[in-house]
C-alpha cells in the first residue's frame, strides 16, 4: 500500500509538472538570449535555427518602397543589425552555440553579479519585452527604428486606437513628433512615430 501510495503521489507531481510546462510553452526555463552574429546572416540564422526546431526571431520590418521608376517593391529592413533572438534553456544555449558556426558569441549583462571565476551572466530579455517588440514591429504602419541611446522616457502609456491598439510601452517627445517607445533591457529602445490621440496614461 505504501509502495502504491509513494506511485499516485509520484504521477500526481509528474502531472503538475506537465501542466506547468505546458502552460510555459512546453519546456521550463526556457529564455530570451541575444545572440551575435555576422552581418546580412541574420536571417540565415533564424532559417538555420528554426531547421532545428529552436525559437528564433530578427527584430526587422516590412515596409514597401518605390522606386524612381514607381514600381512598388516590398523589402524586410532588419531593425537590430548583428543580433538574432534565441529562446532557449541554458543547456539549448551552450548547444546552439557550438553547432550554429554563424553566431560569434551571445551577449553577457556587463551590470550581473559575476560568478566564482568573474564571468558575467548571459543577458536575457523578458518575454513580455519580446512580445512589445514583435507586435510593434508588425502592426506599425510607420518605420520603427532602434537606439542604443538612453531615451527620456515618460508616462507608461497604452494605445487605444490604431494598428498598435492594446501595445503598452512609454512616451517620449523630440521636437514637434510624439514617439511610442519599447525597451528592451540592457539593449536599448524601439520607437515609432504616434498621434497623442492614439495614447492613453496608464496610472
Amino acid at each position: 500500500m505504501a509502495e502504491q501510495a509513494e506511485n499516485t503521489a509520484k504521477e500526481q507531481t509528474e502531472d503538475t509538472q506537465t501542466v506547468r510546462q505546458s502552460s510555459a510553452g512546453g519546456v521550463p526555463n526556457r529564455k530570451w538570449f541575444v545572440a551575435f552574429v555576422m552581418r546580412n546572416r541574420e536571417e540565415l540564422c533564424r532559417k538555420q535555427l528554426e531547421e532545428r526546431n529552436v525559437e528564433a526571431y530578427v527584430a526587422c520590418q516590412k515596409q514597401t518602397r518605390i522606386y524612381s521608376n514607381r514600381h512598388r517593391r516590398e523589402v524586410t529592413r532588419i531593425i537590430i543589425p548583428n543580433l538574432v533572438f534565441v529562446r532557449v534553456t541554458e543547456q539549448e544555449r551552450l548547444q546552439v552555440l557550438k553547432s550554429t558556426p554563424l553566431i560569434q558569441f551571445f551577449m553577457t549583462d556587463k551590470a550581473g553579479h559575476p560568478n566564482e571565476y568573474g564571468r558575467h551572466p548571459f543577458a536575457i530579455i523578458p518575454d513580455v519585452q519580446m512580445e512589445r517588440l514583435r507586435f510593434m514591429l508588425f502592426q506599425s504602419e510607420n518605420p520603427v527604428d532602434f537606439t542604443s541611446t538612453p531615451l527620456r522616457l515618460g508616462d507608461h502609456i497604452r494605445v487605444v486606437r490604431g494598428q498598435l491598439a492594446g501595445l503598452e510601452g512609454s512616451v517620449t517627445r523630440q521636437g514637434n513628433q510624439t514617439y511610442l517607445v519599447v525597451t528592451l533591457d540592457l539593449l536599448g529602445s524601439a520607437l515609432v512615430t504616434i498621434s497623442p490621440d492614439d495614447l492613453e496614461k496608464i496610472a
